[in-house]
């Protein structure tokens, strides 16, 4: 057994690098939880791979040192090439959360949040040389509410994807695990990385109607700082909490924008407003940091 932890395409600064790292484990030694896979791996003792893009020699080294039977890779940054993904004798396997070959990328369910897709899916499927254009193992769809937060979604993904690993694990050895061919085309956007300035203009302020703005918005917290008109700092010491919408007329309030009266805090859509609580928050701070210390 063994981790394989991919880098962030973000250059790292070697001030914020030393200084994240002490801040790191600072924050460990006072919660349960690890904050990265480097800490849980070496808490749990399993072997630890960093793998940084282009290194693919050092990686390949690494892993048949480990002699795997299987690979199941999530959520990586850098796509694996042939002479990692077919070191195990039953191949490596990606489990991705969209129902393939709808939305290939790295972040499917932003796009599915932003395109207000209620019946998102799960596929697991083997990796080959392309983006998410292996052949099908299994897949199923889900059903989520209008306006569910990304949090249950992730779970409801994650609990389906569990199954479908397991189904495959039960029926591997037997020899009895399907592969079906995917369709050289896909019917949506990739689901592209997004770069955080991108973030407000994706929000259709003046097309949408506020159901749908606060859909996209709950699905998307981890961009909400840049709503924020204010620098860098205090966005990344303050977060957004969504709380309620109401329908309501919104004439003489530019739409788009985020207002404060009688102690509340609201955004103006074309149709309502948006209701928020800005609070601090340490986990923002950690996940700003992040990303410079990887």
């Amino acid at each position: 057994m063994g981790i394989i932890e991919s880098s962030s395409s973000h250059k790292s600064n070697p001030f914020l690098k030393a200084a994240g790292k002490f801040l790191t484990s600072v924050y460990y030694s006072f919660t349960l939880h690890p904050l990265n896979l480097r800490l849980f791996s070496k808490k749990k003792k399993i072997p630890y791979y960093y793998f940084k893009k282009g290194d693919n020699e050092g990686l390949e080294t690494w892993v048949k040192n480990l002699e795997p039977d299987l690979i199941v890779v999530y959520s990586m940054s850098h796509l694996l090439k042939e002479n990692i993904f077919s070191i195990p004798k039953f191949g490596t396997v990606n489990l991705h959360y969209s129902y393939l070959p709808e939305y290939r990328g790295p972040i499917p369910i932003f796009w599915e949040y932003h395109n207000y897709v209620l019946n998102p899916g799960v596929t697991l499927h083997y990796m080959d040389k392309g983006e998410d254009t292996g052949d099908i193992i299994y897949q199923k769809r889900i059903t989520i509410n209008s306006g569910e937060k990304l949090d249950k979604v992730n779970r409801k993904l994650s609990f389906t994807g569990a199954k479908l690993i397991s189904k495959m694990l039960k029926n591997l050895e037997a020899g009895d695990v399907p592969r079906i061919k995917q369709p050289i085309s896909t019917p949506t956007v990739r689901a592209r990385k997004i770069k955080p300035e991108e973030y407000p203009g994706l929000i259709r302020w003046s097309e949408w109607d506020v159901e749908k703005v606060f859909h996209f918005l709950n699905g998307t917290s981890k961009y909400h700082f840049t709503l924020l008109k204010k620098n860098r700092f205090y966005r990344s010491l303050f977060r957004i909490q969504l709380l309620d919408k109401e329908i309501c007329n919104t004439s003489g309030y530019k739409i788009g924008t985020l207002y404060k009266e009688n102690s509340k805090h609201f955004f103006v859509c074309r149709d309502g407003i948006i209701y928020v609580n800005i609070r601090p928050s340490t986990a923002n701070f950690f996940s700003w940091l992040y990303p410079y210390i990887s």
